[in-house]
């Protein structure tokens, strides 16, 4: 009886023992288990959490407090920079100092200018000048450049400014050079037949270097019209090529070329002279294109131009009515502000075509075609030697001023262009 007891006991202990095993391992189990149940329990595990394999700071850890962030130190204004500078130079000029900026006028003279040239600088502070072939000497041994260096120097000696002369004259090669050079520099026809854009750069690497031994710091060219048949427009081989990418590439090449050699380079005759057999220097051409046809063909050169760094743009004496239908090119904001500074992009200096061409002389008297020109966008007023036309420029320019219709403020900022390019192209600063 005893031991049936004892075996009962023993059996019962044993059974306890099971029992209580049995859930402590179920507890352990339990708390082991993962939240969210079989999917959370399903997902790979990785090696790095991603907001710390980030670098983030792990969230689960206890920050210190820190103190509130100090306040933030406004900066010191920093000293104007050079553009400032400059601009405040340029503002705080003399009225008639800032108008003869604005002017390049030609005049008479191989060694010196004439007398009336000498008056019309000095009465004006003109602070430009440009060269025709008639300043040129025929027959001399050197081509005409000893006597232009003369003539150059004078020019610059008579400019009562100390702002330096932007002296320019057209060299385009073939039958527009000025000078009687040997070798004789190849047209633009010829360059873009060739299609050589290395050939194209050193040959105006070359004039650009001739150019300034002689004073001349500024080369009206290239010329950058395109038509289908050049030979049907008055230009002829002046055209570079009837193919727009390639006037396009070569005139780039004649731009490095002239910068290469620390010489100025002029697009010309923007927005395109080549949809007209008509010629600007006797009458008003029309070009009866689209904005899309001008955009697609015509404009692709001077595009390249800018794209080039191309520092001046000369603007032609051209209708383009579907541009702007009451106003030529000259003085059409939708021209010159709207297309070549806001589509084109050109922050360079724009000019006009001369002032004594039957293109413009036909809208307006010269006193008027200035004020507007400016008032467009433009900023430098080509004039050759017609004396009466740069009087009747200067004293336009003078009574607009006088009257509120052109502001000192619009003034100051061709003239800040042009201060800009000069110091380019000398190395002159009046900031030093």
């Amino acid at each position: 009886m005893l031991q049936k007891s004892l075996k009962w006991m023993v059996l019962t202990l044993l059974l306890a023992g099971l029992l209580i095993w049995a859930a402590v391992w179920a507890v352990s189990a339990l708390r082991a288990a993962p939240a969210g149940g079989d999917a959370a329990a399903s997902a790979a595990p990785t090696a790095t959490p991603p907001a710390l394999a980030e670098g983030t700071a792990n969230p689960g850890a206890m920050e210190e407090p820190t103190a509130p962030p100090a306040p933030t130190p406004q900066p010191t204004p920093a000293p104007p920079g050079e553009q400032e500078r400059l601009a405040a130079w340029v503002a705080a000029l003399p009225l008639e100092e800032k108008l003869g900026q604005l002017v390049m006028f030609g005049g008479s003279g191989t060694t010196r200018p004439s007398d009336e040239f000498l008056d019309v600088l000095e009465t004006y502070c003109v602070g430009n000048a440009v060269l025709y072939g008639a300043n040129v000497a025929r027959g001399d041994a050197d081509g005409g450049f000893s006597r232009a260096a003369r003539l150059t120097a004078a020019l610059r000696e008579a400019c009562s400014s100390e702002i330096p002369m932007l002296v320019s004259i057209d060299v385009e090669g073939g039958t527009v050079v000025r000078f009687h050079w040997k070798p004789w520099p190849s047209s633009a026809r010829t360059l873009g037949t060739r299609g050589d854009t290395e050939a194209a750069r050193e040959q105006f690497l070359t004039i650009g270097r001739a150019l300034l031994e002689t004073g001349i710091n500024m080369n009206l060219a290239p010329v950058l019209d395109v038509a289908p048949d050049p030979s049907a427009t008055f230009l002829g081989t002046r055209i570079i090529s009837s193919d727009a990418q390639l006037a396009a590439d070569i005139g780039a090449a004649i731009i490095q070329g002239l910068h290469d050699a620390g010489c100025l380079s002029t697009a010309k005759h923007f927005p395109g002279h080549g949809g007209t057999a008509a010629d600007s220097h006797a009458t008003t051409p029309v070009v009866d294109k689209s904005a899309g046809e001008l955009r697609a063909y015509d404009l692709q050169p001077f595009a390249a131009a800018v794209e080039a760094g191309v520092d001046v743009v000369l603007v032609a004496h051209i209708s383009y009515p579907a541009l702007d239908a009451e106003n030529i090119a000259t003085l059409s904001s939708a021209v010159i502000t709207d297309l070549l500074r806001g589509e084109l992009g050109f922050t360079g200096i724009v000019m006009s075509d001369d002032f004594r061409m039957g293109g413009l002389t036909g809208q307006c008297p010269a006193g008027e075609a200035a004020v507007r020109f400016l008032l467009a966008g433009g900023d430098l007023i080509l004039c050759g030697p017609r004396h009466d036309l740069q009087r009747e420029i200067m004293e336009g320019l003078r009574a607009a001023v006088a009257d509120g219709t052109l502001s000192e403020a619009r003034i100051d900022e061709s003239v800040l262009r042009i201060v800009q390019k000069k110091m380019e192209v000398t190395g002159w600063s009046p900031l030093e």
